[in-house]
């Protein structure tokens, strides 16, 4: 009878270290040791598919900190100097994107190390024009969000929530990246394909047409 019981159990899941500290980190997302150690095995996994060994330094802030800019829409992120939009596209690729393509012309700008970035699933700041989203980023001290972090944001937000960035319904003008001069739009597929465009005339604006911003976390 014991070996019939055995026999009917169901098999017990080991969840990998990703797992384990995405679990941990939802429970607390206000713990910046546990921030951090989430952070480490997001890109532990996200280099290990491509031969990089990505350090992370420690999340610099408190959980009071944390939690004040969460509660204005914002999420903390870690992004490595050494990781391209290309290393992005060999990473997910799920992305399939001509802009994490070896000899994609899109150009970033390039922030580093740990971020705030509006984190909304659905596009924050709509209804506005290019030079709108620039005037109220300026005021505010903050840059446009690039692709880069853009992608990693959503990235993690699957993670998180169960859903990336702009998830089908809207899309979002990354004042940090542009194309041939003009400024790159963006949009994820719930497949996990990413949508980037170029060209979007600057007076452009809509109900579900946005913008994203990104701030350095200084300590």
């Amino acid at each position: 009878m014991s070996d019939q019981i055995e026999r009917e159990r169901a098999p017990e899941q080991t969840l990998s270290l990703l797992e384990e500290a995405t679990r941990e980190y939802k429970n607390k997302p206000t713990n910046p040791e546990l921030l951090t150690q989430f952070m480490c095995s997001f890109w532990a996994e996200a280099g290990q598919g491509i031969g990089k060994n990505i350090v992370v330094d420690n999340f610099p802030l408190t959980a009071k900190e944390i939690k004040e800019k969460q509660e204005k829409g914002y999420m903390p992120i870690f992004v490595p100097v050494e990781v391209s939009r290309v290393d992005l596209g060999r990473m997910f690729p799920k992305m399939g994107s001509w802009a994490v393509q070896e000899g994609s012309s899109a150009v970033d700008v390039f922030n580093n190390s740990w971020l705030w970035i509006e984190a909304s699933v659905d596009a924050p700041n709509r209804n506005t024009t290019q030079r709108q989203l620039e005037e109220k980023f300026k005021k505010e001290k903050k840059q446009g969000q690039s692709l880069r972090s853009y992608i990693i944001g959503s990235q993690i937000s699957k993670l998180l929530i169960d859903k990336y960035f702009d998830q089908g319904t809207t899309w979002s003008r990354l004042l940090g990246s542009c194309n041939e001069g003009w400024v790159l739009d963006a949009s994820f597929y719930s497949s996990g394909g990413l949508r980037v465009g170029s060209g979007l005339r600057p007076e452009i604006c809509g109900e579900r047409m946005g913008g994203r911003s990104e701030e350095v976390i200084r300590p």
